[in-house]
């Protein structure tokens, strides 16, 4: 490992807190590429991130691939595809560990720009603002094995989920319809309690619920009622879209809610179960996954 040329591609967050880490690791600069690490002068918060460690800024794509035996691609989901497009044209062998937060297809089309098996589908699953290096990552393709051991070895948090490109992908994007979704809805409901003045007492309420059930519980509680509740819980949500609208307030995640739990009625899920609610939410998912039509 200590002989490895480490290069990063995209000096964001990530890039920015992983190759700090590479360099303290591995005592060598990292390779950088990045438009905005060519800009003169550079912004200050660039400078920022780039005080303290030990590193090369390249001019450009193909020159990083050129000097590295370790390319980490850590790009905005809409760069994505043209960083990797310039990286496959100029690679010559490595690993090209891709991180940016594109779909399973996106990743396929990615890896099939490479003649050999060295792109790795990577994804990562937490804020690297907050754990940097701690971060889980999780890593799919041929070779995710050997990434994950480096990794390993300069103390990430890795694991490996599959020997299929899109593996990794799939766990990101799966996972960030909760986490975005919850994002989203954490900012609807606290403007409009906001507008009601009620703000505390909703944190509260919300929180309690949380606190009494844990997550796993509530997750099982929320899906398996939904199968008997869903038509009432439509109804009721048609109401909470006209409050909104009534105070001019957002109501896209409202209004997506009750879509959704209108759909799930229409598909019959309340007779399929009896008006009886289900022993386990896999039941209703199952159910739902077989009779809810995407738009």
């Amino acid at each position: 490992m200590t002989t490895l040329r480490w290069g990063l591609i995209g000096f964001g967050e990530v890039g920015s807190a992983f190759g700090r880490h590479i360099a303290r690791v591995t005592g060598k600069p990292v390779c950088l590429a990045d438009p905005l690490l060519n800009q003169n002068p550079q912004p200050g918060y660039i400078r920022d991130r780039l005080a303290g460690f030990e590193f090369r800024v390249l001019p450009d794509i193909p020159s990083l691939v050129d000097r590295c035996d370790v390319v980490i691609c850590a790009v905005p989901p809409s760069s994505a595809m043209p960083a990797v497009e310039l990286i496959a044209k100029a690679w010559s062998g490595g690993l090209c560990i891709e991180l940016s937060s594109t779909s399973p297809n996106e990743k396929q089309r990615a890896a099939a720009l490479f003649d050999r098996p060295d792109f790795v589908d990577g994804a990562i699953l937490d804020s690297v603002a907050r754990q940097g290096e701690k971060t889980p990552l999780v890593l799919a393709g041929p070779r995710a094995e050997e990434a994950r051991e480096l990794f390993d070895k300069l103390h990430f948090r890795t694991s490996v989920i599959g020997q299929d490109v899109g593996a990794a992908s799939a766990l990101k994007m799966c996972r960030s319809i909760f986490m975005k979704g919850l994002e989203c809805l954490y900012v609807e409901t606290l403007i409009a309690a906001g507008k009601c003045g009620i703000s505390e007492l909703v944190f509260g309420s919300i929180q309690e619920t949380f606190r009494a059930y844990g997550f796993r519980p509530l997750a099982e509680m929320l899906v398996t009622t939904h199968a008997i509740h869903c038509g009432r819980r439509a109804d009721e949500m048609d109401e909470v879209v006209s409050m909104l609208e009534d105070l001019r307030l957002p109501s896209t995640m409202t209004k997506a809610s009750y879509k959704f739990l209108q759909a799930s009625s229409a598909t019959g899920v309340t007779r399929h179960f009896a008006c009886s609610v289900p022993s386990n939410l896999e039941e209703v998912v199952a159910y739902l996954a077989d009779h809810q039509r995407g738009e």
